[in-house]
């Protein structure tokens, strides 16, 4: 079976800005590899520390040493060596820092970066702080209407749901719409919408507040068809969020609508994403239900090490908008645990895609980076030293290519 890249573009690609202010449209297709070997196009590990080695030899300028710095961080966090990857941007950080008023853009990139490799390695206090500094970084320098400086504090305010602060993240997505209509900023507005509306419509009913519901869908439903307004990304965000809210009163008649749209060829030519079933990581109410698999799961997850706990997935999105030939291309260490992201993935519905020329898409191949680890805490019985928490927790990248083929295995 045919795999795509595995070494695609995750901190230069995921630093640069909030993925809902970024193209939505996938560039012309790349054409299909001969045979089954998996493709290398970016730079090796050596070639990216030789990069950096010699733009630091030289006293290049900031802004060339943060490219370097996170292309090689981004080789180093592929090859699953995140504690260098961190490494090598906190170096650069202590190099950088002083240069943020004059390189924001570059500096908040790196603090961005950094926080994200923060996640995976379960370093929730550093995450924290690096969102907090990538924020207070654009702030500084660029102006309060700026959508960038805006958008860093929706990134905040995700990072409070990251870390369990759900209420507080929610104040902050409201504030953060109002102001930005306020500024005249709409996309940003819209965008802190919806996310507040993912926290006021939870996927478990039970915990639904009728009033919030109802704010929630009037935002939503204003939304819809704004396209000139707000932009087709966030206008069919909107539209697909309020699809899977009446599917769940068995109300498709929005769903069949948006499929329909899409397989006459409208809409975006890039897959997006409709439904998705979260991965579900055992806990001890589901292995004390189930008592057999499910607490045997537990207890082995449990025990073993989180340091160093990744998978690379790959899978295809066919033309229906259904996941195929899921897999799992590389790992490190025990990945029991990858049932359960396989069955996330493998439970994914998005809008069927078409071709630039009108014809059916034979389909995209995506890679994911998954990381099974465990925030650190200081709350260890009888010891001053740091362990990690019993809750654990999945991390995500994508690390699909920018030049993603759309050409189905045979």
């Amino acid at each position: 079976m045919l795999r795509r890249v595995l070494h695609a573009l995750p901190l230069i690609a995921l630093a640069t800005a909030t993925s809902a202010f970024a193209q939505t449209e996938a560039p012309a297709p790349a054409p299909a590899p001969a045979n089954n070997d998996i493709i290398v196009t970016a730079r090796s590990l050596a070639q990216t520390a030789a990069d950096l080695a010699a733009c630091l030899a030289r006293h290049c300028p900031p802004d060339e040493d943060v490219a370097a710095t996170l292309a090689h961080a981004e080789n180093q966090f592929v090859e699953g060596d995140y504690r260098d990857a961190r490494g090598t941007m906190l170096a650069s950080l202590r190099r950088n820092r002083e240069h943020r008023e004059q390189y924001p853009i570059e500096v908040s990139d790196l603090m961005r970066a950094n926080g994200r490799v923060a996640a995976h390695l379960g370093e929730a206090r550093a995450y924290q702080l690096s969102v907090l500094d990538m924020r207070d970084t654009l702030r500084a320098a660029l102006p309060e209407n700026d959508a960038r400086v805006l958008a860093a504090q929706i990134e905040v305010a995700d990072s409070r749901v990251r870390l369990g602060y759900v209420d507080e993240a929610r104040r902050s997505y409201a504030d953060l719409a109002t102001r930005a209509s306020a500024l005249g900023v709409p996309r940003v507005a819209a965008f802190a919408r919806i996310r507040q509306a993912m926290i006021d419509i939870p996927r478990e009913q039970s915990q639904r507040v009728g009033a919030r519901v109802r704010e929630a869908t009037a935002h939503l439903e204003a939304m819809v068809g704004q396209d000139t307004v707000i932009g087709t990304d966030l206008a069919l965000l909107a539209e697909i969020t309020l699809a899977r809210i009446e599917r769940e009163v068995g109300n498709n008649a929005r769903t069949d609508a948006l499929v329909a749209r899409f397989t006459a060829g409208q809409g975006s030519r890039r897959p997006l994403l409709i439904s998705s079933d979260p991965i579900r990581l055992p806990t001890a109410e589901s292995a004390a239900a189930r008592a057999g698999e499910g607490g045997s799961a537990l207890a082995r997850m449990q025990m073993m090490s989180v340091d160093n706990r990744w998978i690379d997935v790959g899978f295809w999105i066919n033309g229906n908008g259904r996941v195929t030939d899921f897999e799992v291309l590389r790992s490190s260490g025990d990945n029991d645990w990858s049932r359960y992201v396989a069955a996330s993935v493998n439970s994914r519905v998005y809008t069927p895609i078409h071709s630039t020329d009108g014809l059916p898409s034979q389909g995209f191949y995506i890679v994911e980076r998954y990381t099974l680890t465990a925030d650190f805490t200081d709350d260890c019985t009888g010891s001053h030293l740091r362990c990690r928490s019993s809750a654990l927790r999945i991390e995500r990248m994508d690390l699909t290519p920018i030049e993603s083929a759309n050409t189905q295995p045979s």
